[in-house]
């Protein structure tokens, strides 16, 4: 995995603050910020300029900036099930982009392109963030903007739609409602009346039911999924409690959007039916069998689904040899990889970064902890002062705090080391930009990031440990039975 920067994006020189704060209040949208927060607003943000055909973000990549359009036209487009590079808007000047990604966290859900000469201010999360708070108007508008881009763009990208014409998700538009949940929040209780369809669009849920006077856990969902259907389908109650595990976004389709679905797509109640069926049947094996609801609480509890990807050793194969360890220290000068962690059945978790979807990490007052547009997330040694913060808030114990190690201290590449683990030379070299400065400083395991592969993997006699997606790697909650044949 490589970081590459976007060499498309180019700094416009600086011009008059005044003139720059004239053109945003022109801007309906800026013109309900006073003119401390346009002052703000102009000296936190820089000004980029892009020729036509530049791509400016790009769907699927994470993304902690939005831009606002000062002259040009951008094209959003998005990939769905049918269609590649299906446009969804042209937007102009006065317009705004990337605010979804910025203030969610997620990756960027469109590639926006420039149609032709771009001139852009780029506004970092934190700016927006503290706009919102001291302007209730600005605030109104962007979160007004942000469910209408919300809804539009995940009607087309999720499965449960793929078969409805344009004109029917249109009409699904205007009636679909996001609704926002904090991590612990009850969505709906066993036993209410059903009224909606819940989409997941960001997040993850927990459904439990009551079994001999205890709440089981029943299944976790993530993104892309959907729940609520039986009580719609059936005309019965709720059967299960859904509660949101982190937080999450949904997009609420009314009981009435939910039979005009039916009528449109003849093929989507036989669909949700067989839905219906699976769910049913996992209720009852879990039912029968606690220990399944003891495994997937654990797998929610420490949080191995929420990874965005998992590193896993496979006990069955494993030779405890520890060259995943000690490659990590032969290419970081420390072990950011701990090989003792969470079992489940006969797989080991190690400590090592999981990617987070909503990292606590990133909360960082010298910005010295960043999310690499693919994902990645690494300390920035020139800018960590060693407050060891990113390392409490970690759930995962992943950033440790260490001593400081002069250059030439770092451990070298061992010839008769790399002949016995198969190890390259080129892979166990320290970068030549890799600085360490003379006091603590945090380091966390950061995906092997600016190299082409990750070195505890790259040593492993027995290619027991691998990179997954948790998801598919242990599959199906009631089994638990990892789905193999994609990483052997």
């Amino acid at each position: 995995m490589r970081l590459t920067s976007n060499m498309e994006i180019q700094k416009v020189k600086t011009i008059d603050l005044e003139s720059l704060k004239q053109k945003l209040n022109s801007m309906s949208l800026f013109s309900q910020l006073s003119s401390d927060d346009l002052k703000g607003l102009v000296e936190k943000s820089s000004l980029r300029q892009f020729e036509a055909g530049s791509v400016i973000c790009r769907e699927g990549e994470y993304g902690d900036t939005a831009f606002a359009i000062l002259g040009g036209a951008v094209e959003v487009s998005i990939n769905t099930a049918g269609y590649e590079n299906l446009t969804l808007a042209l937007l102009g000047e006065g317009n705004i982009f990337g605010e979804m990604a910025a203030l969610s966290g997620y990756p960027r859900s469109a590639t926006v392109s420039a149609k032709e000469a771009l001139y852009l201010l780029e506004i970092p999360a934190e700016v927006l963030k503290n706009l919102m708070k001291h302007s209730p108007g600005f605030k109104d508008a962007i979160e007004v903007m942000y469910a209408e881009r919300a809804v539009k763009t995940y009607l087309r990208k999720v499965p449960l739609f793929s078969n409805l014409d344009e004109s029917t998700l249109e009409r699904l538009e205007k009636d679909v409602n996001l609704k926002s949940y904090k991590s612990g929040d009850i969505i709906f209780n066993e036993g209410d009346q059903g009224d909606s369809l819940y989409v997941i669009r960001t997040g993850f849920v927990k459904i439990t039911k009551k079994h001999l006077d205890k709440e089981q856990i029943i299944a976790y969902l993530s993104q892309g999924n959907y729940f609520g259907e039986m009580a719609l389908l059936e005309d019965e109650r709720r059967t299960a409690t859904v509660s949101a595990f982190t937080n999450v976004e949904v997009l609420q389709v009314l009981k009435e959007d939910f039979n005009m679905l039916l009528d449109a797509d003849s093929k989507l109640a036989e669909e949700i039916g067989d839905i219906i069926m699976e769910r049913k049947l996992r209720t009852l094996k879990v039912q029968k069998d606690p220990s399944k609801s003891e495994r997937l609480q654990t797998l929610v509890e420490k949080g191995i689904i929420q990874a965005e990807s998992l590193l896993i050793i496979d006990l069955k194969t494993c030779i405890h040899c520890n060259n995943c360890v000690d490659a990590c220290e032969d290419r970081h000068g420390y072990p950011r990889l701990d090989r003792r962690g969470t079992r489940v059945p006969d797989v080991s978790i190690p400590v090592a970064c999981r990617l987070c979807h909503d990292p606590v990490c990133l909360i960082c007052n010298f910005d010295a902890i960043k999310r690499a547009p693919t994902g990645e997330i690494n300390i920035i040694d020139d800018k960590c002062v060693g407050c060891a913060g990113c390392a409490i808030r970690c759930p995962y114990n992943v950033i440790q705090m260490v001593p400081s190690k002069p250059e030439h201290e770092l451990k070298k590449f061992n010839i008769i080391s790399a002949l016995l683990k198969g190890a390259k030379e080129s892979d166990n070299k320290t970068p030549k930009d890799h600085k360490i400065k003379p006091k603590h400083l945090a380091i966390k395991c950061d995906n092997c990031l600016g190299y082409y592969d990750t070195a505890c993997t790259n040593n492993c006699p027995t290619n027991s440990i691998k990179w997954v997606n948790p998801m598919e790697y242990f599959g199906d909650t009631e089994d638990l039975i990892p789905k193999r044949e994609k990483y052997q």
